[in-house]
């Protein structure tokens, strides 16, 4: 009986979960490559390769002669500072509007029920707070689901062209972002930490700034850094479709061919990463209270300690502050170099005329459902299209119990292309599948770079190692660190877009291209906050662990300590991957974006509102999953 009460408790505690997220993967996986058409023939095919290579050539050297001269430098560090103001901008406004959404999403903050149990803890209309939790859930998802540049593409017929089109189209996107990861950190801290307030009577916004906040803000505070660091990134690509800055440059310099130019464009978008990286370095450190953390200063005292997080909140502030100064007031945009003043249009939003443009996009909101074709609405819409012979008649060559067969799946495949919807489903699988390959790829490429990356088991491994190495070894070990540092910021510096447009080069336009776009920038987002994972873990605990080789400690000690958030920033991050698939559509990539963009600009504004709420589905249906199988760490 004993040995039978045994085993279900330990059956209890097997982490079904994560071998459910496993297969998962793997269905995934598969289906990437069963659902759409992959093109190797780049690498099967020996004059396709030679072509290839050929072309490959042909624009690295175009890239060898960038334009240094004064005046393109100039015009270069103008453009610099316009793509970094509406980050900024951007970032902030995310942070107020996600901070306030989070707190409504999130169940341990919104709800609470930390007694409650089973199944009817998930279902959002038991009570009046949990259908709040459920609605702000849901703008989140919205937010997020369409990506910056459709925002933008909306937002420019209210706004214009410039910078601060740019600002608010990512800003809205980011607030997805950030509101849909605050909520699950808030969510991931276990109950049991904070059930002492709670017993003291402390109500839910008590519970959250004396409780929860305070045991998530660590991890608040690295993503929010991260999150800035990538809007800086976007807001270069944003401007392809009237976001401004270095983006718009870039694009319209490619469609010249000034390969010159577009070099020096690069090299400032790539100093601009390294800059926003070294910058929230230096806040993190400001922020940092742990004094047991082995970078911690020791002897410090209470108002030191103090000091240093008002330092790095006010070096935050006051670049938030140049940022709507420089919109304003400290470009020279204007004509004859004078200023321009980019908030204007938000000014004009007050008085409701430039709203009334957003009629023009009613439309949008009319999603083309096409029930004709199925059968549903107008009776005589149905007959027409029942006589042109382009409805649905799904069973009527193989009837429900044929699905053995799989000439029965082919032909309700054809069946199903007559409807619309069914078509934009399958547009959906072109990003899908990218976002699933490149992920994968990306996040085990990380895995491995970690080592090399981490300052703690490179540089600063003799604190818990207890080991005195030598000069040499040190050097080796820093340089190491150096390059796997570097290929980390290249990669995630150079934004997602322009390495498709290199690989298209390559490869020509298609999946291969996008997907190894987005696998080399996973690679360079993730190697950054796996690292910082493991360098933020205190060394006490791997010297509890350490049995004389770096390597063994960080696979057996820092891995599994720091898996529950490389699982959480890996999901993620294919989420955004998705997001990103749908952008690579307009460069060449096809799917979604590339047919909702085509949509858009035909002014079909119901059939582009069918692929904007396709996106919207899609990325619900990714968090939903990850959700219930605890991938993203919350606890519901």
């Amino acid at each position: 009986m004993k040995h039978a009460g045994t085993e279900s408790r330990y059956a209890t505690k097997r982490p079904w979960r994560h071998f459910a997220a496993l297969i998962v993967i793997a269905v995934l996986v598969f289906g990437a490559f069963w659902a759409v058409e992959w093109d190797f023939s780049t690498f099967t095919n020996a004059a396709k390769g030679e072509r290839a290579i050929e072309r490959a050539g042909d624009l690295i050297a175009s890239f060898s002669n960038p334009d240094f001269s004064s005046e393109w430098l100039e015009r270069s560090w103008e453009l610099t500072k316009e793509t970094l103001s509406a980050a900024v901008m951007a970032t902030f406004m995310a942070v107020i509007l996600a901070y306030l959404l989070a707190m409504g999403a999130s169940r341990a903050v919104c709800v609470g029920e930390e007694s409650f149990r089973g199944r009817l803890r998930s279902f959002p209309l038991r009570s009046p707070m949990a259908a709040l939790c459920a609605l702000c859930r849901l703008i989140l998802d919205v937010l997020r689901a369409v990506p910056d540049f459709a925002w933008a593409v909306i937002l420019v017929a209210v706004l214009g062209l410039g910078p601060v089109t740019g600002a608010v189209a990512l800003g809205l996107n980011v607030t997805g972002i950030l509101g849909k990861v605050y909520s699950e950190f808030w969510d991931s801290v276990d109950e049991k930490e904070y059930e002492q307030i709670r017993a003291l009577g402390a109500g839910r916004l008590k519970t959250f700034l004396y409780g929860i906040r305070p045991l998530a803000s660590r991890s608040v505070q690295s993503f929010t850094l991260m999150r800035a660091e990538c809007a800086i990134r976007n807001a270069a690509v944003i401007g392809a479709v009237g976001g401004g800055g270095l983006g718009a440059e870039i694009m319209y310099q490619i469609g010249m061919g000034k390969w010159g130019k577009v070099t020096t464009l690069m090299l400032f978008t790539l100093a601009l990463t390294l800059s926003a990286d070294l910058a929230s370095n230096f806040i993190r450190r400001q922020l940092r209270n742990d004094p047991n953390h082995p970078r911690a200063v020791k002897i410090r005292s209470t108002a030191s300690s103090v000091a240093r997080a008002y330092i790095g909140v006010a070096f935050a502030m006051c670049i938030v502050v140049w940022s709507v100064w420089f919109m304003g007031w400290g470009n020279s945009a204007g004509p004859d170099g004078e200023s321009k003043n980019y908030l204007e249009p938000l000014a004009n939003l007050t008085s409701g005329k430039e709203v009334k443009k957003l009629k023009f996009f009613e439309d949008l909101l009319k999603p083309d459902f096409d029930g004709a074709s199925i059968g549903l609405g107008d009776p005589e819409a149905v007959q027409k299209v029942h006589d042109a012979g382009k409805d649905v008649q799904l069973f009527s060559e193989y009837g429900p119990g044929s699905f053995w067969r799989p000439a029965a799946w082919e032909a309700w495949e054809l069946e199903l292309r007559n409807w619309f919807v069914w078509r934009v489903i399958k547009s959906a699988s072109v990003p899908l599948s990218m976002a699933i390959v490149g992920t994968l790829l990306g996040v085990l490429a990380a895995m491995a770079l970690t080592y090399p990356h981490s300052l703690a088991f490179q540089l600063e491994s003799q604190q818990f190692t207890g080991e005195s190495p030598h000069p040499l070894a040190r050097v080796l070990r820093f340089m190491q660190m150096v390059l796997a540092r570097g290929v980390g910021l290249v990669s995630r510096g150079v934004p997602e877009v322009m390495w498709a447009f290199l690989f298209i080069a390559f490869f020509g336009p298609g999946l291969l291209a996008g997907t190894i776009a987005i696998a080399l920038h996973t690679l360079g987002v993730m190697v950054r906050v796996f690292s910082e994972t493991v360098d933020n873990i205190p060394y006490r605990r791997f010297e509890q662990s350490f049995r004389g080789s770096r390597m063994t400690c960080f696979a057996y000690t820092a891995g599994p300590i720091s898996w529950k958030d490389w699982m959480t920033y890996s999901f993620f991050q294919f989420e955004s991957n998705v997001r990103m698939g749908i952008v690579l559509g307009i460069v060449g990539v096809g799917g979604l974006g590339f047919f909702f963009t085509f949509n858009f600009e035909w002014f079909r504004f119901e059939k582009a509102g069918t692929y904007l709420v396709v996106m919207v589905l899609l990325t619900v249906l990714i968090d939903r999953i990850s959700r219930s199988l605890k991938l993203s760490r919350v606890n519901n």
